[in-house]
């Protein structure tokens, strides 16, 4: 028992980093209806932008994170007005395309802007913290727990800020059906572009927690992150907004404990048992099958 709370304590960072770049992927798919399987090399552009502000200006570790997390807003915001929005009529295969895409042109430009050096980025907290519990002794990193903490507030915050807010109501109403929603005077492509800068900020936001946590940001960083992600939004069910998002805990908590059972085998007990609840859920654990009137 003791061993498991403490796997599980190990992993907490993994829980925020994961929830906060499900919750950005969720954002665009249901307002810009399209899998946005670029978001984890985003991603991994604020965190290079962060790094370098740090290493290379020698900025304080906490502005940094504000300008990678600002970049990364402009980046996806930018990429919708000047891109997805021309894509309305391609299709979501369409769309799904031009973000595959974006993977190899982004990719291309991360070396030739920050160059080939490895970058490092500095715990925002250092040490650790320790007590005693049941007769065993617990730890867990300072920096871990506030990456899982800010993390879970930041997706509490956007949250209540969908359901309590003006702009929350045009979220939802873009998100259930956008040609309704212009029609009642919504400007949807505005709402579109808010959340793809919205998603990338998150992304940008776990991106330099991970690369905190790790001391350590390469391209390649967010790739897993960026992957479990999307199997969090087709688990938790992509009808929602909170089924991703309660995906995005359930997977590395259970990673975690099928570790338990067999680090070797791990990873293929969790697609087994995420494949399991796709047959028996379709929809996912959360979703809702969707109704249209003929």
């Amino acid at each position: 028992m003791a061993s498991m709370i403490q796997i599980l304590l190990n992993n907490l960072f993994l829980v925020g980093v994961m929830v906060l770049s499900t919750l950005g992927i969720t954002l665009t798919f249901k307002t810009a209806n399209v899998a946005n399987f670029a978001q984890g090399i985003l991603a991994t552009v604020g965190a290079f932008v962060a790094a370098f502000f740090f290493m290379r200006m020698g900025v304080d570790p906490w502005i940094s994170l504000v300008g990678g997390v600002v970049v990364c807003f402009i980046i996806g915001y930018t990429i919708d007005v000047l891109i997805m929005s021309f894509m309305s009529s391609s299709g979501a295969v369409g769309r799904v395309m031009v973000t595959l895409g974006l993977i190899l042109i982004i990719s291309a430009f991360i070396p030739i802007i920050f160059g080939m050096i490895p970058y490092n980025f500095p715990r925002f907290f250092a040490g650790n913290f320790t007590w005693e519990m049941m007769g065993s002794t617990f730890i867990i990193t300072r920096n871990g727990l506030f990456t899982f903490v800010t993390s879970m507030s930041i997706t509490a915050i956007i949250f209540i800020a969908l359901y309590k807010t003006k702009w929350g109501l045009m979220v939802r109403a873009t998100a259930s059906n956008a040609t309704v929603a212009a029609m009642l005077g919504i400007n949807t492509k505005r709402m579109t572009a808010l959340s793809w800068g919205i998603s990338s900020a998150c992304a940008s936001l776990a991106a330099v927690f991970l690369g905190a946590q790790t001391t350590n940001v390469h391209a390649d960083m967010m790739a897993v992150i960026a992957t479990i992600s999307l199997l969090a939004l087709v688990m938790g069910g992509f009808t929602s907004f909170f089924g991703p998002v309660i995906g995005a805990i359930i997977i590395p908590t259970a990673t975690a404990m099928l570790a338990m059972i067999s680090g070797l085998w791990a990873n293929v007990l969790l697609y087994t048992f995420v494949l399991l609840t796709i047959l028996i859920k379709p929809m996912g654990i959360f979703g809702k099958k969707t109704m249209e009137k003929v």
